[in-house]
Parts: structure tokens; sequence; C-alpha cells
């Protein structure tokens, strides 16, 4: 009996012992190598979702720089203004007549092109009331043209009518009477601005390109009238269109 308690006492014992797993040198290194792995991977990924958050910022970035400069901006004093009298010949000994007298127009016009005051014989047979020259290249000019209505009205100025509408100005610059008969393209419009209906013509010839504004007021016809040798109109068309784009009735 005694041999029987000795044998079966440790096997009772061992049975209600706690097991014990024993992990392998070897996969404890691997396991701990695969972390490092993982923690390295992690690092890298997170620079990498840095990295191309910063290349994707800075791409918006010149995107955005390219979209403002090919927006069109004029530079502070790249335009001139001036100021228009709408003098009558009788008193016109000097432009402005005298310094009682008020601005009845404006435009701004490219800063180093000149003035010219036009003489009584210009004002008084050709109705120029005001002019500015590019020094660099004289055909490129606009000058303003003022008449009395002498009785007409505003149904002489109709867009369906072109010719019959400019072909009284054609005194004041001949070249605009061939510009109408060989014009290669011709197109009108109208807009309304502070009460007043503002006829825009643009004129393209083999020559010359013409780029005009009609409007009536008080009695009188204004007219600024944009030239430009056909051939240099693109490189400078911005410039040009914004003398007309800047007419203003006081």
């Amino acid at each position: 009996m005694s041999f029987i308690t000795k044998v079966r006492g440790p096997r009772a014992l061992h049975s209600r012992s706690t097991s014990v797993t024993v992990v392998p040198r070897s996969r404890i290194v691997a396991l701990a190598i695969r972390a490092s792995l993982q923690s390295q991977n992690a690092d890298e990924a997170a620079a990498a979702h840095l990295g191309r958050r910063q290349m994707l910022m800075s791409v918006a970035g010149l995107g955005l720089t390219m979209c403002t400069s090919a927006s069109p901006v004029f530079a502070e004093g790249e335009y001139t203004t001036f100021l228009g009298y709408a003098t009558p010949p009788t008193s016109y000994g000097g432009y402005g007549g005298n310094a009682k007298e008020t601005p009845k127009y404006t435009f701004e016009y490219p800063t180093g092109w000149k003035e010219e005051v036009p003489n009584k014989v210009e004002k008084g047979t050709q109705g120029i009331d005001g002019r500015v020259v590019n020094p660099r290249s004289r055909d490129q000019r606009a000058f303003v043209i003022t008449l009395a209505r002498a009785g007409e009205d505003n149904k002489s100025f109709r867009l369906t009518d072109l010719d019959s509408t400019l072909s009284g100005f054609a005194g004041a610059d001949y070249d605009l009477q061939d510009a109408l008969s060989s014009a290669t393209s011709r197109t009108t419009s109208s807009r309304e601005l502070s009460g007043n209906t503002f006829y825009d013509y643009d004129i393209d010839s083999p020559e010359y390109h013409y780029l005009v504004t009609i409007t009536v007021s008080q009695g009188k016809v204004f007219g600024v009238f944009v030239r430009s040798p056909s051939k240099s109109f693109a490189a400078n068309e911005a410039k040009l269109r914004h003398i007309v784009d800047t007419f203003r009735l006081f």
C-alpha cells in the first residue's frame, strides 16, 4: 500500500500544476525583428505621406501662382487720364478754353503717349477736340470728335446703318472712309452707361484697325476713335481697347 501511495502522489501533484509554454529563442528573435520592421515601415509610411502632402501643397501653390500670373493685371502708372472740354471753335484760344470750364469727358491712354492740341482749323472743320499719339508709331493714335447735333436726333446713330453713322466723321480721318470700304470685319454693339447709350464699332481692314464708340449727350455728339496699323493691332490690343473702355462723360 505504501508503494502505491509513493508512486501516485507525485503524479497527482503534477496534474494539478499550471502548464507553462516555452517559446524557442529563435522565434523570439524573429518576432523582435518583425516588430522592428513594422515600426520602421510605419515611420517610412508617415514620412512618405508627409512628403506627398508637401508635394501636393507645392503643386497647388505653383498652380495658383500660374493662374494668378495669367490674369491680365495693369501696373500702376501704366495709364494717364485725359480730360476733354468740348470747347467750341469760337473760344478755342488754347485747349480747354479757360480755367473756369469743367471737363465734359475723360478716358485713359497708355503712359508714354503724347497729347496733341488740335488747332482751330482742325476743331472748326473736323470737330477734333482732343488727340493722343504714340510717339513710337504715330499711326497709332486716339482722338475725340465733338459735334453739334444740328437738328439730328438719336435715330441717325443706328447700329444697322454703320456707314451713315461713321461717314460724318470721315473728314477728321480720311483713312477711316477707306477702312469702311475695304473692311474685312465689322462688328457693332451697344451698352448703357450712366444713362447714355454708347454705340461701339470694331472695324478691321488691310491697312488700319479702328475701335470706335459714339454717344449723344446734352445736344452734342461725342465720338472716340482709336486707330492702329492692322499689323501691330494684336500686339497692342489690350491697351488700345482700354482707351475706348474708359471713355466716360461727365
